[in-house]
């Protein structure tokens, strides 16, 4: 599944919700996409702001991301960015909830809690399998646990 498909499938998601949600357009630089910390939506339910970062990969695990940038200038790896990571965590501490809507291969997409995705990335895990994926994911949009 690409980016793209993967937006369609939030889309239809959050249309089934009920709740108010929006499309979170990237920052632009005339047609250079700006490196930014908004997720890719939002959506307001029954009180709760939610955020949901959609994340597709092709390989055979899925990068996560990380929570710092290296220090060392090298590029930052795929998946979510420092800037995303500290939004989402913003908005948890503001009792918001954060998702990452992960597609990998022929998989269907799963939604991730951030509190999850966070967790293996401070634990150091840079990237999961699919098995891993899907037992990670949740339906409904409560937070499990919380």
């Amino acid at each position: 599944m690409t980016g793209k498909e993967l937006e369609r499938y939030c889309e239809k998601l959050l249309a089934a919700t009920e709740g108010y949600w929006h499309r979170n357009e990237p920052k632009m630089q005339g047609r250079i996409r700006v490196s930014g910390g908004t997720a890719d939506y939002t959506l307001i339910l029954s009180g709760v702001a939610h955020y949901i970062e959609c994340k597709a990969g092709s390989g055979t695990s899925m990068r996560l991301g990380c929570l710092t940038a290296p220090t060392d200038g090298a590029k930052q790896p795929a998946g979510i960015t420092p800037a995303q990571a500290a939004a989402l965590d913003h908005l948890e501490r503001s009792g918001g909830r954060g998702w990452v809507l992960a597609a990998l291969g022929g998989y269907e997409p799963v939604r991730v809690p951030w509190r999850v995705w966070r967790g293996w990335l401070a634990a150091g895990v840079r990237s999961v399998p699919p098995l891993v994926l899907l037992a990670a994911g949740v339906k409904g949009w409560s937070d499990p646990g919380g």
